[in-house]
């Protein structure tokens, strides 16, 4: 009886603790990491969508699924007609496309907020890897998705900013899961068909074996094979070993880095300049504090590297972005006791998770009534002048050809497919001699007559901003009369002609399809 009573009395003690189930599963760390995800998420969805760098784009998806092939020829401009097209991000457009045609542009909103979460997730993932515990991780990766903002737009840099957390991610864990690295090889194939930046994956692979040499006096032969694997599988593409002269020239392009904002050196005139050179002293300081651990240099030389393609180009501070807080999240990683801090659950923490998807859902319904192909309205499309777009439907004829705002060339050449332009976004195919005499036309210099004239251009569709000084010439001239203007711009039409006029033969044969 003695022996019983001792089993009964020990028996409330031994038995296992009822575990939570469901929801109140949900732990503090979970919460984190929902924060460091869903915030930016949230924020960038009430941002609108840029026709600048997504329309032509959808255009050019939209005839490569009618043609079944890769479209590798200048359909849309008239002073480029015909003139090869090394279309590198062509598998880009075919998704952005699928996305478009699914849900319209709310599917490309949709879109965009998954790649962004996604980009965010590799990142946190990254992080923890490189050995920060849940709470810094996240606090990283939303530190980190607050300075994307500017990177976060739905164009195919996107897609291979999401090739780059992945690839991050994969190396960053290379020393517990060694196999991983593998993997880099199929990524790159896909990010040497979907953006220009596929270069950074046998970068990162190389700075991994950089860093482990220093560190550890050696390099594994798993890291080496896949480094030279991935340097191979960029030239799995339509176009070979000339996707790396297309990133090449995109790079050393002098109209483009003189063109275009974020292809020039950062500077504390832009917002996302002063941040990334904030960001700089945050980070050294953040280095410095560590003077009883010093950093090792070779956890030094990937930050190093991406500070200075930062430095070279706006753009590049997206990368310096995710690489220096994967590095921070390595350098200043928590001790082992301090991992197992108290990380409660509870329902609490599931209702803030809840909450917070909720809330990124819904900053999605505003484009709920733009499912189909119709324009948004008000300011949820930029660089699309809306007033400018809905006259231009009344009047303009089929083959009329447009001298434009180059802003807004890519929405015209989507919304007016019949309609040849003079410029578009994709500056690295319209030769220089076309931009040299499009500068001057813009600026109004003596012989714009002529220039226009030569290129057969029956409407100009003018931005305050990009033509101010030709405005007032063309307003002047008998040969051309006022027939639009609103804040954001004007349309002139040649005095001989008016709207419905027959259509122009281009140069090449068949009228372009439409993107509807």
């Amino acid at each position: 009886m003695a022996g019983t009573r001792s089993t009964i009395a020990l028996a409330p003690t031994s038995a296992p603790r009822p575990r939570a189930s469901g929801i109140a599963r949900i732990r503090l760390s979970h919460v984190w990491v929902a924060t460091g995800v869903l915030i930016p998420v949230i924020v960038i969805a009430q941002s609108p969508l840029a026709a600048i760098d997504l329309a032509y784009h959808l255009r050019a998806g939209d005839i490569m699924f009618d043609t079944h092939a890769i479209l590798r020829t200048d359909v849309f401009t008239a002073a480029a007609y015909g003139r090869p097209w090394l279309n590198q991000q062509w598998l880009a457009q075919i998704i952005m496309t699928t996305a478009f045609g699914l849900g319209g542009w709310f599917g490309l909103v949709a879109l965009r907020a998954f790649l962004e979460a996604l980009v965010l997730t590799f990142v946190f993932l990254a992080c923890r890897a490189a050995g920060a515990a849940t709470k810094r991780a996240a606090w990283l990766t939303l530190t980190g998705g607050v300075m994307l903002t500017f990177a976060f737009k739905l164009r195919p840099q996107l897609f291979g900013m999401i090739c780059f957390a992945v690839t991050a991610w994969l190396v960053a864990r290379r020393r517990t899961h060694p196999e991983g690295v593998w993997l880099v090889i199929p990524i790159t194939v896909l990010w040497a068909n979907l953006h220009g930046s596929f270069f950074l994956a046998p970068l990162l692979l190389g700075l991994a074996c950089v860093e482990d040499r220093w560190a550890r006096g050696r390099v594994s032969r798993t890291l080496l094979l896949a480094g030279f694997g991935s340097l191979l599988a960029t030239m799995v593409n339509p176009y070979g070993y000339r996707v790396w002269s297309y990133a090449v020239g995109l790079a050393t392009n002098h109209v483009i880095r003189n063109s275009i904002e974020e292809w020039g050196p950062p500077t504390i005139e832009t917002v996302t300049g002063i941040v990334f050179f904030l960001s700089i002293v945050v980070v050294a300081a953040l280095l410095i504090a560590r003077v009883r651990r010093p950093v090792p240099w070779g956890s030094l030389v990937p930050l190093v590297v991406f500070l200075a393609i930062a430095l070279v180009a706006l753009r590049g501070v997206s990368w310096w972005t995710m690489v220096a807080v994967i590095v921070l999240a390595g350098v200043l990683s928590d001790r082992p006791a301090r991992l197992e801090r108290r990380d409660p659950s509870g329902r609490i923490n599931a209702v803030i998770v809840a909450l917070l998807a909720v809330v990124a859902v819904g900053s999605l319904l505003r484009w709920m009534p733009y499912t189909g192909p119709d324009m948004p309205t008000g300011e949820q499309l930029a660089f699309a002048p809306v007033g400018i777009t809905r006259d231009l439907q009344r009047t303009l004829g089929p083959g009329e050809v447009l001298f434009n705002a180059q802003k807004w060339g890519s929405w015209l050449e989507f919304e007016f497919p019949r309609n040849p332009v003079i410029v578009d976004s994709r500056i690295e195919v319209i030769p220089l001699s076309v931009w040299r005499n499009y500068g001057a036309v813009s600026t109004g210099v003596e012989g714009w007559q002529a220039t226009l004239d030569a290129w057969d251009v029956d409407v100009a569709v003018l931005a305050r901003d990009q033509q101010g000084p030709l405005i007032p010439k063309m307003q002047a001239d008998p040969g051309w009369r006022l027939v639009y203007e609103d804040a954001e711009g004007l349309i002139f039409r040649r005095a001989s002609t008016s709207a419905g006029a027959a259509p122009v033969e281009l140069a090449g044969g068949a009228p372009l399809r439409s993107s509807r």
